[in-house]
């Protein structure tokens, strides 16, 4: 990926525990301006809580505070956007936090308010901003203009609670997220990381796809699913790492410098090997259907054998014409590459039928079977290229395995007369793939790529479509090549690919 600015969370993740900057962190921020890659922060903290880390990082880009709710040029005063909490939702979200046992605090402008110095984590978070905090009486004085309202407290079931009940009070009036283990933060609603990589892109004139983030809390993961690049650290929670593209060290070994030594400024993989992939690739798992074999013919007459068999007996219930599955327009309007139950919900919907899950995979079973059957008496074709570049695979020594999102892998190979090429044909049997969740897809990955006993980190991923792609980045598997068969090479980037070819000959 072209990547031209890095967006990094701080607590958490640019500091250590110690709120303190590495020197090899800042040597990492001084190598992205080298190579033309700008870089900036976001915190939930006020911009003056930043202001030791301006110096150091040599920062010059706006700078996100308050977790987005305000954008301020790298003086720290100049304000450019700002995101303020309308006076009777904060009262309301204040109320509710009292009731429920929290500490508040009030952020507004660039001050801190508290009604208790010796609560919970007001020591903690002075030593972390670099300022006190202001105490008042009385928290309903500053709810003028609130930026951000906190509630604080060390009991994690509650703050989950009151995570949970403050989104259902709120509604679009305000956002509220847990910032950290102690901490539930309310906002406006455009007040979150997933904006903050917005406002960037807008204020720097640039793509999404051309940002990378990287972060640990929950309220990263905005940024981190937005961004073309996400990067969770390695001490961030499981449900932050399920979205990130790659998981670096933890803060405590120096995982922002290794995400960008690694993940930002490695070379340009295709120059790396001959087989265009990173060194330590040690085998290949290959999607089966658009990236190895044509089988559109035969699918085509399946699902027209499937759906006139269907159509025609629902018709002859209802007393309504029959209208025949059109194998050409329909079938590629509804049927190209994605999960089967998907793909036969958008068709049957398109024909205004609303059929339950259940029936779905029933009808999606029997064209399997229907598929099977035609599979015994074709040939299934394959792309030329995609094979000449599996046999470069195994000529470098790599492993190779296939991966199928249906039940009937190891029958399209053997139509295909391709089965020895591969030390390993993984085939779906849940649900899940068949629906196209590519977070549950990546299991079928990994399942390949402990076939071929090999590590997630050493594997490639090579598929055609979304789910695919998206099956690659949820399993963190090493590399993810997109297949672009049919012009939606910008759809696979989205979703994670890192590079994407028309051919995989173009890789050798």
């Amino acid at each position: 990926m072209n990547i031209k600015l890095l967006i990094a969370d701080v607590d958490g993740t640019l500091v250590t525990k110690n709120k303190m900057l590495t020197p090899r962190t800042c040597e990492a921020v001084d190598k992205l301006r080298a190579a033309g890659v700008m870089f900036t922060i976001t915190s939930g903290r006020p911009p003056r809580g930043m202001a030791k880390l301006i110096e150091p990082l040599k920062l010059t880009a706006p700078v996100a505070a308050f977790n987005g709710g305000m954008y301020v040029k790298s003086d720290l005063t100049t304000v450019l956007v700002q995101h303020t909490i309308p006076r009777e939702v904060a009262r309301a979200a204040v109320d509710f936090l009292r009731q429920a046992g929290l500490d508040v605090w009030v952020y507004q402008g660039d001050d801190w308010f508290i009604t208790n110095p010796t609560g919970p984590r007001v020591a903690r978070e002075t030593n972390n901003v670099g300022f006190e905090p202001t105490v008042i009486a009385n928290i309903y004085s500053v709810l003028d203009a609130p930026i951000k309202i906190v509630g604080v407290s060390e009991d994690r079931d509650l703050l989950a609670r009151a995570e949970t009940e403050l989104t259902a009070r709120l509604g679009t009036d305000a956002a509220a997220a847990r910032s950290a283990s102690a901490y539930v933060d309310v906002t406006h609603p455009e007040a979150n990381k997933g904006m903050v990589v917005r406002e960037a892109a807008r204020l720097l004139n640039l793509p999404l796809e051309q940002i990378a983030t990287i972060g640990d809390q929950v309220n990263d993961v905005p940024m981190l699913s937005i961004a073309g690049m996400g990067i969770a650290m390695g001490n961030a929670s499981d449900e932050v790492k399920v979205v990130a593209r790659h998981i670096t060290r933890s803060n405590e070994e120096d995982g922002f410098a290794h995400a960008v030594e690694s993940y930002i400024l490695g070379e340009p993989p295709v120059v790396r090997t001959p087989l265009g992939l990173p060194p330590r690739a040690r085998a290949c798992l290959f999607g089966l259907e658009g990236v190895l074999t044509q089988a559109a013919r035969i699918h085509a007459e399946a699902w027209k054998r499937l759906f006139d068999h269907y159509l025609l007996q629902r018709a002859r219930a209802a007393s309504e014409p029959f209208i025949p599955f059109d194998p050409v327009h329909e079938y590629a309007t509804h049927f190209h590459g994605g999960m089967p139950a998907d793909e036969v919900r958008s068709f049957l919907v398109a024909r205004g039928i609303e059929l339950p899950p259940a029936t779905v995979r029933a009808l999606v079973e029997r064209k399997g079977e229907i598929l099977v059957d035609l599979l015994q008496h074709e040939r299934v074709e394959t792309y030329e290229g995609s094979l000449r570049y599996v046999q470069a695979v195994r000529d470098g020594g790599l492993r190779t395995a296939v991966v199928s999102a249906s039940k009937h892998g190891q029958e399209t190979l053997a139509s295909a007369g391709i089965a020895n090429l591969f030390d390993a044909c993984i085939e779906s049997t849940s649900d899940a793939a068949m629906e196209g969740d590519g977070e549950r897809l990546s299991d079928v990955y990994l399942a390949a790529a402990r076939a071929v006993g090999v590590d997630r980190e050493d594997a490639v991923v090579f598929d055609d479509g979304p789910a695919g792609i998206d099956a690659g980045r949820f399993g963190h598997l090493g590399y993810v090549v997109g297949v672009d068969r049919l012009g939606r090479a910008a759809e696979l980037r989205r979703h994670g690919a890192d590079v994407v070819v028309q051919d995989l000959a173009a890789l050798l």
